[in-house]
């Protein structure tokens, strides 16, 4: 066979294809063979039908025809390996107006859309904005604070009104136009007062009461109130104080921090916190320096994006949402009707990250590429490592099962980016960042981490009509 790339223009490519008459005459005695299984000869059994009684019967033309149809997708995925294009969508074939004929080559043309080429722009030197990582006092303070309350007790508070922070008992009750609200009784029910655990009506209410008071108040309820028929509407609520609590921090010495933790002194309880914060601190810097630099590369790169293999991502996006959803027990119809937007909607509002996702990971392979990155046996053993560690399932399970099912190319196509990503971040240059940093630039390092950690968790997208066509119906159907 041969295949030359005759046009390209944009992301569509235009392949003629050559099938030799060897190869045709190939497929058409397989078919033919296949045939004297499948058509029923009266007084013949199925597969014992000869041959050229079979050719006279049904004629050579209409198994040709056959014979193409059946042996096309093979001839297809030949042709675009050889020509060394990426299809991500059906082909438009042509095969002429012409009947094919035994004894002479075939040939047809293919007219598919393909990624598209990447002309990178600067990935190397980048000067990007990097946070400092430095630990404030006050921030292992209030660590240091949080771990207090872990341990504080509640005393009993008598003599005093409410105040906030404070944990009261009470038991409340409310009625509509003279009949009880169920959703709204309850006794000895504790919370934190300013906790933000009841309406702010009636912890505002609560506020300066005393044990053993009762007061009543008109309340409105929220309009999306769990019992319908009084969402939105004014109740009359009533409080009653049983008893008041107030939290009691332990004294800050060494003799309690030997109780509480693993060392003698605060001070080395301080520097413990301080070592964790800046640990997390560093991780997280550099984790948003290297998506904003990935994020630069691919903002310097130059490419057309077929809107086919955008809109295959946004479906993949939705389909995770779902699925997502589902495992938290939710319902993405519930979601979609709550909502008020179509499952058609919701993958039109993705496109755009969509978009986002799919030009950056085609500039990390592009990166990968000019730079030549590989990818290696012991590459691979720690990227499933670190999966089974995720799934706490044995490596070496994990991995014997992804090599004998053939599935480590999508592995190797994740690393390969990660590698690349990790080379941009490496040749950029931190810089200080504006001060002060605006909502929209706070924006713009949120979507450039939300991308980058899209683009190397997915596996590459190409589009597929069936996918498109089930798309919706996935969106509804995931869930159950």
């Amino acid at each position: 066979m041969k295949t030359t790339v005759t046009e390209r223009e944009g992301n569509t490519v235009k392949l003629e294809v050559e099938v030799s008459e060897q190869e045709l005459q190939q497929a058409f005695d397989k078919r033919l063979k296949e045939l004297t299984r499948e058509v029923r000869v009266p007084g013949f059994r199925p597969g014992k039908v000869p041959a050229s009684m079979l050719r006279q019967r049904l004629g050579d033309e209409m198994i040709i025809t056959d014979t193409v149809e059946q042996a096309m997708d093979g001839w297809y995925t030949a042709a675009v390996v050889e020509a060394g294009v990426d299809p991500v969508d059906r082909p438009q074939i042509d095969v002429g107006e012409e009947l094919p004929e035994l004894g002479k080559p075939l040939s047809f043309t293919a007219t598919v859309t393909v990624m598209p080429e990447v002309e990178l722009g600067e990935y190397k030197g980048l000067e990007v904005p990097k946070e400092s990582a430095e630990v404030l006092d006050e921030e292992v303070d209030e660590q240091f604070e949080r771990l207090r309350n872990e341990f504080a007790e509640l005393s009993p508070v008598e003599g005093r009104p409410v105040q906030r922070g404070d944990f009261a008992t009470v038991d409340f009750s409310a009625s509509l136009d003279g009949q009880p609200v169920e959703a709204l009784a309850a006794s000895d029910f504790v919370f934190e007062v300013g906790a933000g655990r009841l309406f702010p009506e009636i912890e505002v209410q609560t506020l300066g009461m005393q044990t053993g008071e009762e007061k009543s108040f008109k309340l409105t309820l929220p309009a999306d109130f769990a019992e319908e028929e009084v969402g939105g509407k004014e109740v009359d609520f009533t409080v009653t104080v049983k008893e008041l609590k107030e939290k009691v921090l332990p004294p800050v010495t060494d003799k309690w921090t030997s109780e509480v933790s693993e060392f003698e002194t605060l001070l080395e309880l301080r520097q413990e916190i301080r070592g964790k914060i800046e640990g997390t601190k560093t991780h997280s810097v550099e984790q948003r320096f290297r998506s904003l630099a990935v994020q630069a590369a691919a903002d310097n790169a130059v490419l057309e994006l077929p809107d086919v293999v955008v809109t295959e991502q946004a479906q993949e996006m939705a389909r995770d949402f779902a699925q997502s959803l589902a495992s938290q027990g939710a319902d993405i119809r519930a979601y979609l009707e709550a909502t008020g937007i179509s499952a058609e909607q919701m993958v039109e509002d993705m496109k755009p990250q969509a978009a986002r996702n799919v030009k950056t990971g085609l500039v990390l392979d592009a990166v990968a590429e000019a730079e030549g990155l590989e990818v290696g046996d012991d590459d691979i053993s720690a990227a499933i490592a670190q999966m089974a560690a995720a799934a706490r399932t044995d490596a070496e399970a994990l991995e014997k099962n992804l090599r004998e099912s053939e599935r480590l190319d999508p592995i190797r196509w994740q690393v390969r980016r990660e590698k690349a990503a990790d080379f941009i971040a490496a040749q950029a240059v931190a810089v200080e960042p504006p001060e002060p940093v605006s909502e929209s630039a706070t924006e713009t390092e949120e979507a450039a981490t939300e991308t980058e950690e899209a683009v190397v968790d997915s596996e590459p997208a190409a589009a597929d009509e069936s996918d498109q066509a089930e798309t919706k119906d996935d969106l509804e159907n995931d869930a159950d």
